[in-house]
């Protein structure tokens, strides 16, 4: 027996989408413009690295103003209230597909802005580089891997034709709730779903297993090569693989709340609808922290912040020059 359904509007989720929406589209831009016009010769790593935050820019765009997802707890379903939604009529399940593309995207990004950092390390180096044919094994199966699972969770819905039959067939005390939205998606468990679950978990595992192995070969790289560099040259490279490292972390703001959506559900927690909104929102406050480490850990950005928006230098940075900053990020990022 399901627990009742709340189908009002939470006004406060709305109002908090516009809100964290605009919040995170000027960090983005913010990224965006460090990236593009403070890392003055840089080689091509910042274009990873921008890449990957054009992906977040757009992730936030999507969900916090073109989606705007109302979950109805404790149904596998939900409607929109996002431009796209009002505006064009699109269906929460092709914008939640959009969603599963972006995700996967990012991260696949950030595991390549890793083997690129790598490949900039090592230099001349062969015994560390990643041989061409692994790096292309990586990409195909990063390509397929996105294009199996989006390609898998858009077969889940309950079709536009059937869901008001599905509705009466299997919820026939919410027929009229159902009508009166302006719009819904519905999911079933199926064996379809199970299928999909396997496989993204099964693939994000190899690929979380295939970026730990560059992350040691990065570190073991370092340090071997920490008595061939300067202490200099040494440190901005550590410098610059932490700050992956961190942005990378930052990434599970966006998968702990499915995670622990499946743990509210399967224990059915009091305020669970609630706490399904909050956890919605705690996904959206992805792109301000990822910026915000950003500048954190990355010494010229975080000189530059400094320097314009508190008018003080950074602790433990000594007072840059224009040419000075330039040089810094250039040894930062090769």
């Amino acid at each position: 027996m399901l627990d009742a359904v709340d189908f009002s509007e939470p006004h406060w989720l709305i109002w908090y989408f516009h809100v964290i929406g605009v919040i995170s589209l000027n960090f983005d831009v913010f990224s965006v413009y460090l990236i593009l016009f403070k890392s003055s010769h840089v080689d091509s790593f910042r274009f990873f690295l921008l890449n990957f935050q054009i992906a977040c820019m757009f992730t936030d765009i999507h969900i916090t103003f073109l989606m705007q997802p109302v979950p109805l707890y404790p149904l596998m379903g939900g409607y929109a209230l996002g431009f796209l939604a009002t505006r064009f009529s699109v269906t929460l399940h092709f914008c939640i597909t959009i969603v599963v593309f972006l995700y996967i995207y990012q991260v696949a990004s950030m595991i390549v802005c890793f083997v690129k950092k790598n490949q900039t390390i090592s230099g001349t180096l062969t015994s560390f580089s990643i041989p061409r044919f692994l790096i292309w094994f990586l990409l195909g199966f990063l390509m397929v891997y996105t294009v199996t699972v989006v390609g898998m969770y858009y077969s889940l819905s309950v079709k536009e034709s059937d869901k008001m039959q599905f509705v009466k067939e299997n919820l026939p005390e919410y027929q009229s709730q159902f009508k009166s939205l302006p719009n819904f998606s519905i999911y079933q468990a199926n064996s379809m779903l199970f299928i999909m679950v396997i496989v993204a978990v099964t693939g994000g595992l190899l690929a979380f297993l295939f970026f730990m192995a560059v992350l040691y070969n990065i570190f073991r790289m370092l340090s071997f090569m920490k008595i061939q560099m300067s202490a200099n040259t040494y440190k901005r490279h550590r410098a610059a693989v932490h700050s992956l490292i961190a942005q990378f972390a930052t990434s599970s703001v966006c998968f702990l709340p499915p995670i622990s959506l499946v743990f509210v559900v399967f224990f059915k927690l009091p305020y669970a609808q609630v706490l399904v909104e909050l956890l919605l929102a705690i996904a959206c406050t992805h792109s301000p922290l990822n910026v915000s480490v950003l500048v954190a850990t990355f010494p010229p950005y975080r000189a530059f912040f400094c320097r314009v928006f508190l008018r003080k230098e950074a602790a433990g940075l000594p007072a840059l020059s224009a040419k000075t900053s330039a040089v810094v990020i250039s040894h930062l990022s090769t």
